[in-house]
């Protein structure tokens, strides 16, 4: 198949859609007729090995990164005068034409798009990839939510340049203050873009107004963001997303887990690429790249975070939390042992359902995900048990050895565990590490798998610990009663 404009690798470009401080994008085809999106960097490598090495470590991140809200990279050549990337091609406007066309979005569909933007920026944070350019010209409004696109790979070539010149890369007004104050620049950065990317869907209006670049960065150094009309449901965590600090700001993950919870809260169907309601959703999407066949329905994907089965959430989990704590800490008042034994299990059992989220990512259909977590849920206990010996079992252990031998006065008696006192203030000490270990993967899992519900399995991971401070709790004031 011949291209009208010529052919780049395996693919006849077929249009030109644009251009950008990147380089240019194309539509393109495919051997087998397929669409795609095809991205050629401005400037050639040439003979710099280092520039080279960093694009390409940052195309194998961009590569395994999975996520409806994110469009993928299908192929990349790096090795040529002029590199490219291949991504899918998704239909739609970018949010500044459609903010442009038909206004602000309405609240429901702005909840949506904030969560969806958070979601790809944890997802790809996870990955250690930063976008460096989220702005509305870069989210396309697809039939089921926002998808990102044009990360700015082309920046991890310029990076020198930048240090030598001066030279800014981005857009002024969506840009976080650290890069115009000559500050270490990562994902904070991404999340200060979000924040003004999602402004603007509020209000259709600059976040940092619409006048020269000397006065948008004044703006951004100083603070002065124009967020009137922006719902007051948004408005914390987005003043929270563009603190002048970077480390004062909410990483893209804690952002996604809350917009989560507001999106539960509104319950409100998602929206298509004119902010307008979308009664039913769309028959899957077929897409390749070349070697595989990947079936993604972006509809199935959002319905799952939403409806998938899982522990409770939000203050529901805090009662669960509640009534399984009674049980327990009148077990461990009765036996101090047994503290050990709850947080042991709780941990267990929290990595295997975390496991068995993680195992089925991958599967497109909610049902089969669900009806797989079912079948391979002995299979992912029984491994949790095994691997939650070493860890966190040693250092948890290795705390509640310490805690018992400096309690019972850094001598143990023959029968130590009859000693109430030092076994559970051994108690705790292993339980809060068990918890810190346990909670730490919950997190990290949950950037990559968005329907994870993380607010109960964290409740679980920390049960052991709070079961060992009511029990020491207890102790203390019949202690003194």
């Amino acid at each position: 198949m011949g291209g009208r404009l010529g052919r780049v690798g395996p693919y006849a470009l077929l249009e030109r859609l644009g251009r950008g401080g990147m380089g240019e994008v194309y539509l393109a085809a495919n051997r087998r007729g397929e669409q795609v999106a095809v991205k050629m960097l401005r400037d050639p490598l040439g003979d710099d090995p280092d520039a080279r090495l960093r694009l390409e470590r940052e195309v194998r991140a961009l590569r395994r990164v999975e996520s409806p809200y994110v469009a993928q990279v299908l192929d990349a050549d790096l090795s040529g005068d002029r590199p490219y990337l291949v991504m899918e091609h998704i239909e739609g406007e970018t949010l500044l034409d459609a903010v442009r066309r038909a206004g602000p979005l309405a609240e429901c569909d702005l909840i949506s798009l904030a969560q969806g933007l958070a979601t790809a920026l944890a997802i790809t944070h996870a990955a250690g990839v930063v976008h460096r350019d989220l702005k509305p010209a870069n989210v396309l409004m697809g039939v089921d939510g926002p998808v990102l696109i044009d990360f700015g790979i082309a920046q991890v070539l310029d990076a020198t340049r930048l240090t030598m010149t001066g030279t800014f890369l981005g857009t002024p007004g969506y840009a976080a203050p650290e890069l115009f104050a000559d500050e270490t620049v990562g994902q904070p950065a991404d999340v200060h873009a979000w924040a003004a990317t999602v402004a603007f869907a509020a209000t259709g209006r600059p976040t940092f107004g619409r006048g020269t670049v000397e006065s948008q960065m004044y703006a951004i150094l100083h603070g002065q963001a124009d967020l009137a009309g922006v719902p007051a449901a948004l408005l914390p965590l987005i003043r929270a997303a563009l603190h002048r600090d970077p480390s004062r700001r909410p990483t893209a993950a804690v952002l996604a887990d809350r917009l989560a919870r507001l999106a539960r809260a509104s319950a409100e169907p998602a929206f298509t690429s004119g902010g307008r309601r979308r009664a039913a959703p769309e028959e899957p999407e077929e897409t390749h790249d070349g070697s595989r066949a990947r079936i993604r329905d972006r509809s199935a994907d959002k319905a799952a975070a939403d409806t998938a089965p899982g522990l409770p959430t939000g203050s529901a989990a805090l009662l669960v939390l509640a009534l399984l704590a009674v049980p327990c800490v009148v077990v461990s008042l009765v036996f101090p042992l047994a503290t050990f034994a709850i947080t042991g299990t709780l941990a267990v059992l929290t990595r295997a359902l975390w496991s068995g989220h993680w195992l089925v990512r991958k599967r497109e259909s909610p049902r089969v995900r669900g009806l797989l977590r079912v079948l391979t849920f002995p299979l992912t206990l029984a491994g949790s048990l095994v691997s939650a010996v070493a860890w966190p079992g040693l250092p948890a252990a290795a705390a509640a050895f310490a805690a018992l031998w400096l309690t019972a006065g850094a001598r143990l008696e023959p029968e130590w565990w009859t000693q109430a006192v030092p076994v559970t203030v051994a108690g705790i000490a292993f339980g809060v590490v068990t918890g810190g270990i346990i909670g730490r993967e919950v997190e990290r899992v949950g950037a990559r798998v968005p329907e994870l519900r993380r607010e109960g399995l964290r409740a679980l991971a920390v049960l052991g610990g709070f079961v060992a401070l009511c029990a020491a709790a207890v102790r203390a004031v019949a202690f003194f009663v």
